[in-house]
């Protein structure tokens, strides 16, 4: 049961509720800090400062309106780096527009609202996402899409903070790198690579405390010591103090500029398309991490709302001037861990992110841009999609699997989409894929399992004369389990399928009990299959489908299967074989007549003399049982076996003749059943019902004991009879434990 939003301190007090707040405010910090240097990386070095205001207020408040709105146990939602990514290179698409230069200079006003408009937009689009119901269907992406993008992200991060590591304000990757060798920091980029190899260290040491925030520091400190020592030297810039006070509904001024129009409809185009990916990785980003946070905290979020809740959350800081907000699974485990339980530690997180933002943005303004390249490399080591480095890996080593290439492939498309033509195009190429990959999944076989009536018997018992005709025509009964969807995707090879087995066939079972959906296509297949299958001669028998249930309401629904054809449906396998051997042993004329057996032609009177069967008939007690008399019940005593001379007698599980019982095995005329019980004084492990009007002679314990004091021949060959039949019925045994499954 899920978990609701724990308001008050929570089990580990007030104590474990600041502690934990505290813990995840300095987590906080390590991930805000460098991607508000990567959001507006675009406008060089002197708009870093901007950009870590803009995470700080994203942080602060969207993580503010996520929690409230969200629903989840311990807030956490702050900028995450994909979503970061998309909102940096929104910005050096308008940054490379000519259109929002003025004299050479561009237009930051415009740039910014702009920007903010587009997490607006994200925003709503969350938002009809949540109330559309679609939070389920999102986490349903195929796992190579996804690593897909997440590589391809971490890579355009890498070659993003390449510029910022050398100290260069603009890099473009031609001859430009050559000729602008002299103005690289070397200093700078040998302070930025020791960051990034500090920080490697703590991540592999797995070390409790930031390793992000920890990073920072360590340069920092070599940066100003190296400042200290040698003023002179060319170590690169700092970020610079982010503005002070609390952030402004910009955007709502903007908007009430006369150009504010014509530049929205010039550049919609751009900002729709970064809008809906800004919305669609994000609600996947923030979806998946809540998935992951439900195992840490044994609860179960709620997809719509938490989608609701960061649709809100981008919409509040879209209007402030923030960057994208989405749930990170790092901020509520590290609070968690540090002993946060509920709601109130993730406001203490939000107070001191305040606090930093409001008191200590020199302290922030000190960090060097080289140093934060440092780290966002690191950061973008740790995007690098684990699943698809293990499978390459594997690949390597000539280990890998034929599904594995494909989705390596995928994995290789996806990422190449992204680096090349942007995310869109990427989100266009991964639903692709996806849907190729969905059609190629479902239009595998069908086919579970394979049988035949000569090695998948039913769970009715023969006499011996049916048995062999059984045995020796059972290869005329097909059996096929299936698994899956049928569709248009599986139907045509399903038929494909049957049509090669019906060529020696008298019946084929079709048993759709694991099916998990049968569409228009997959009925109208079944339906014609049925008719081409009885112009050849062979009866199509469909087990796990009864009238009323899923399948039977699909299958009406579509029109399919006249009333005689559902003559022909069973509510399981052994039902569907049992009326297959039934019809062949009909075809070969011997099934049993609906009249008694003769008494001497019963099986526990085999090799007697007719003084002996004389002597037996005595001590035997015939009794008439009605349809759905019940002649024992699970846990009686077992002190008496029968012997059937007409009728049916069924064992069910229950200890009822319940009709949802399950049926263990069915006795023909002529069988003996109930002595395993008889002779080792357990009781009744089963409930033995009547299916129509049948006779059954009982020989009770004390009537077998008398006849083995009174004439012990007769006992021991009325015992070695029982022999036989119990070693029928082990060879039997070997064919329902086969059949168990169904």
């Amino acid at each position: 049961m899920r978990k609701h939003l724990t308001v008050g301190v929570g089990k580990a007090g007030l104590v474990g509720e600041l502690r934990g707040g505290i813990a995840g405010a300095m987590v906080g910090l390590g991930v805000v800090l460098p991607l508000g240097t990567l959001a507006f990386a675009a406008l060089g070095h002197d708009a870093a400062a901007i950009g870590v205001r803009a995470a700080f207020t994203t942080a602060i408040f969207g993580g503010l309106v996520a929690a409230l709105i969200g629903g989840a146990i311990i807030p956490g939602s702050i900028p995450r780096t994909a979503t970061t990514l998309i909102y940096a290179s929104f910005v050096a698409t308008l940054v490379a527009d000519p259109a929002l230069k003025t004299a050479g200079v561009l237009e930051l006003e415009t740039i910014f609202a702009l920007c903010m408009l587009c997490v607006v937009g994200a925003g709503m689009l969350q938002v009809v996402f949540g109330m559309a119901r679609l939070g389920t269907l999102i986490k349903f992406v195929p796992l190579p899409v996804v690593a897909g993008f997440m590589d391809g992200v971490a890579i355009l991060i890498v070659i993003s903070q390449i510029g910022p590591l050398l100290g260069l304000q603009e890099l473009r990757w031609d001859r430009q790198l050559i000729e602008r060798l002299p103005e690289i920091s070397f200093l700078g980029m040998v302070v930025g690579i020791a960051t990034a190899a500090f920080a490697m260290i703590l991540v592999r040491r797995r070390v409790r405390f930031p390793w992000s925030l920890a990073g920072f520091l360590f340069g920092a400190v070599i940066y100003h010591a190296i400042r200290l020592v040698a003023p002179e030297a060319d170590l690169g810039p700092v970020l610079g103090a982010p503005a002070a006070g609390l952030p402004e509904p910009v955007l709502l001024h903007w908007l009430a500029a006369p150009e504010a129009m014509t530049m929205l409809y010039a550049h919609l185009p751009q900002l729709a398309a970064s809008a809906f990916v800004i919305a669609l990785i994000g609600s996947m980003d923030s979806l998946l991490a809540a998935v992951s946070m439900d195992t840490v905290l044994h609860t179960r979020h709620r997809a719509n709302r938490m989608l609701i809740g960061q649709g809100f959350a981008n919409i509040a800081v879209g209007a402030i001037g923030g960057v994208p907000v989405a749930y990170s699974m790092v901020i509520p485990l590290s609070v968690y861990r540090a002993g946060g339980r509920g709601i109130l530690a993730g406001c203490v997180m939000i107070a001191t992110l305040l606090l930093i933002l409001l008191f200590g943005g020199f302290l922030i303004g000190l960090i060097p841009v080289t140093v934060s390249a440092g780290v966002m490399l690191i950061v973008a080591l740790g995007l690098f999609d684990q699943w698809s480095v293990g499978a390459l890996r594997q690949l390597r080593a000539d280990r890998g699997y034929r599904e594995a290439k494909w989705s390596l492939a995928v994995v290789l498309l996806v990422c190449l989409a992204t680096l090349i033509f942007g995310f869109l195009v990427a989100i266009v190429v991964g639903v692709f894929l996806s849907f190729m990959l969905f059609i190629v999944a479902m239009n595998s076989s069908l086919v579970r399992s394979f049988g035949t009536g000569a090695t998948r018997s039913s769970r009715r018992i023969y006499f011996p004369d049916q048995e062999k005709v059984l045995r020796e025509r059972g290869d005329r009964i097909k059996f096929i389990e299936l698994q899956g969807a049928i569709f248009f995707g599986t139907a045509e090879r399903l038929a494909l399928q049957v049509d090669a087995l019906a060529k020696d066939a008298r019946f084929i079972i079709l048993d759709v009990k694991r099916v998990t959906t049968v569409d228009a296509s997959g009925a109208m297949a079944l339906e014609r299959m049925a008719h081409q299958l009885q112009e050849a001669g062979v009866t199509l028998l469909v087990s796990g489908i009864v009238a009323g249930d899923r399948h039977a309401r699909a299958l009406d629904a579509f029109g399919v299967f006249e009333h005689r054809d559902r003559r022909q449906w069973f509510a399981d396998a052994d039902r569907a074989l049992e009326h297959a051997e039934r019809e062949l042993l009909d075809d070969a004329g011997i099934d049993s007549p609906d009249v008694e057996m003769a008494f001497e032609d019963l099986s526990l009177l085999d090799d007697l003399t007719s003084d002996q069967r004389d002597r037996l008939h005595g001590s035997l007690a015939r009794v008439e049982l009605a349809t759905g008399e019940v002649l024992f019940r699970k846990g009686e005593p077992g002190d008496r076996l029968y012997v059937l001379a007409k009728g049916s007698v069924s064992m069910l599980s229950g200890n009822d003749a319940a009709t949802s019982a399950q049926r263990l095995a069915s006795f023909a005329p002529g069988v003996i059943f109930g002595e395993t019980a008889m002779l080792d004084g357990g009781g009744r492990t089963a409930t033995g019902v009547a299916d129509r009007p049948s006779v059954v002679y009982i020989l009770t314990r004390d009537a077998l004991d008398e006849i083995r004091r009174n004439d012990p021949m007769l006992a021991t060959q009325v015992l070695l009879n029982l022999a036989r039949q119990l070693s029928a019925r082990l060879r039997f045994a070997t064919g329902t434990i086969q059949s168990a499954d169904y």
